[in-house]
């Protein structure tokens, strides 16, 4: 059953005071799903927060819905409840993990240390994801509210395998060599999380995550049943379909319009369990996203140009043999980081070709510019492709330029405005029609803090204080 809209009203309610709030404020649930003793702490303005990122969420989709072809009855009646940005700008590179763990500590890439999806390894391509928690080198919000006895969940939130919180569904490894996907969740999860999800739902396949749409019909019958049975006092959620659409269609396409739609109905789902939990009057809800799309039609393969250079080697299948130089993803990485006389001579050979044949296609960015954005600090420089473009860590073709049959792409410098995400805030706290032109990713946590009655005073980012009462 598709879970009715918002009436753009629900906010318009008289709230009581933060001081009763706190009062009333709900940590767990014991086993009859009934509200434990609140903890001691600060006054807050809200009891539960609840935050959405939807993978590849573009402003566009809910600032200029009729253009975008799309109906988003549940994400509209959260704006028009609530407040919305223009845009938020976000890590770089605007890759899903990287921002997904500035979302939930407020610090950048190089302090949290999750610097790509992926962790840098060329003789293997570099295919191990960055699930673990304990690769994050900052605490994060969740680690933060428990301290100050809050209860905490997540559901399908990247680099989380291993996380300290009181529920916990991880998003793991999707396909793993060993097991199947629900094997690996149920080693990862909260014990008997994952079993009583495939119950509520009737049954589902050993691997049907494999389709995105059933993965996040998963993720988000997860994020009701933990609202609904544990109504902890911060849940995060993870949604990604609209990432796989807008890669394989690219943004804008009829798949993309789709998923988005298909996504807002888990998002009015995941508010009614609010209701169902007797919660929704005093829960926050933050939707957001890590990155913008740029549309594409071909790949740049750095690693040919490294390897015509003589600073890489393959064999015949085109897997790295011997390096010197190599590029992850629009990152290119030195073998030994002290040797500064060959970062100068890999660095000359790409801006030659930058300002030569290939310009216009891609630029490079220099180590000063990746510090002043707190990226990546093993990279010797960045690649920058125009819009049209992405990079590869392949030698495919033995070509520079190569056609793809990908329409959509992410990774680039966050201050261009299509690598921009959404934001939208409505419930407890939060004021109603604030004009937010643009947000900080790092600025999301510290609000959710400040919601929470607490600070994050060692952080990158700021409360968003003109969104909060």
């Amino acid at each position: 059953m598709v879970a009715r809209p918002l009436a753009p009203s629900f906010i318009a309610r008289r709230f009581v005071s933060v001081i009763a709030l706190a009062a009333l404020g709900t940590t767990w649930a014991d086993a009859q799903g009934q509200p434990a003793a609140p903890s001691a702490g600060a006054a807050r303005a809200t009891d539960h927060v609840v935050v959405i990122s939807i993978d590849g969420f573009r402003p566009a989709m809910y600032l200029d819905s009729a253009r975008e072809g799309v109906s988003l009855p549940h994400l509209q009646a959260l704006r028009e409840a609530g407040s919305a940005a223009e845009g938020v700008e976000v890590s770089h590179p605007s890759m899903t993990y990287p921002s997904h763990t500035s979302i939930a500590t407020g610090v950048r890439p190089a302090r949290h240390g999750i610097v790509s999806n992926t962790m840098f390894d060329p003789p293997i391509g570099s295919p191990r994801w960055y699930y673990e928690f304990s690769a994050v080198k900052v605490p994060a919000i969740w680690d933060r509210a428990k301290a100050r006895g809050l209860t905490t969940a997540g559901a399908s939130w990247p680099v989380t395998v291993g996380a300290t919180m009181d529920v916990l569904f991880p998003e793991s490894n999707q396909a793993p060599p060993d097991s199947t996907w629900l094997a690996r969740a149920r080693a990862d999860s909260t014990p008997g999380l994952v079993d009583a999800v495939v119950t509520a739902l009737g049954g589902y396949g050993e691997n049907a995550n494999r389709n995105a749409i059933e993965r996040d019909r998963f993720t988000a019958a997860m994020a009701a049943h933990i609202l609904r049975t544990a109504r902890p006092n911060l849940l995060l959620i993870h949604l990604m379909e609209t990432d796989t659409a807008q890669h394989a269609d690219g943004p804008g396409s009829p798949a993309a319009r789709d998923a988005i739609q298909r996504i807002d109905a888990h998002v009015g789902a995941i508010v009614a369990a609010t209701e169902a939990a007797g919660i929704r009057a005093r829960t926050t809800f933050i939707i957001t996203g890590d990155h913008g799309f740029s549309r594409v039609h071909a790949l740049i393969q750095p690693n040919v140009i490294l390897r015509e250079g003589g600073w890489l080697t393959t064999d015949a299948r085109g897997r790295v043999q011997t390096w010197q130089a190599a590029a992850h993803a629009t990152a290119i990485r030195l073998k030994d980081p002290s040797d500064t006389a060959l970062a100068s001579r890999v660095e000359a050979r790409f801006r030659e070709l930058a300002d030569g044949r290939y310009r216009g296609i891609f630029r490079v960015v220099s180590r000063a510019e990746l510090d002043a954005l707190g990226a990546y600090p093993d990279a010797a420089f960045f690649i920058e492709p125009a819009e049209g473009y992405y990079v590869s860590d392949g030698v495919e073709q033995g070509s520079v330029l190569v056609g793809t049959t990908r329409r959509g792409a992410h990774g680039f410098l966050p201050t261009e405005a299509r690598m921009r995400t959404g934001f939208i805030a409505a419930g407890a706290g939060i004021r109603a029609g604030v004009p937010l032109p643009l947000l900080r990713q790092i600025d999301i946590a510290p609000t959710v803090a400040r919601l929470l009655g607490f600070e994050m005073p060692d952080v990158d980012g700021v409360p968003v204080v003109g969104l909060l009462k």
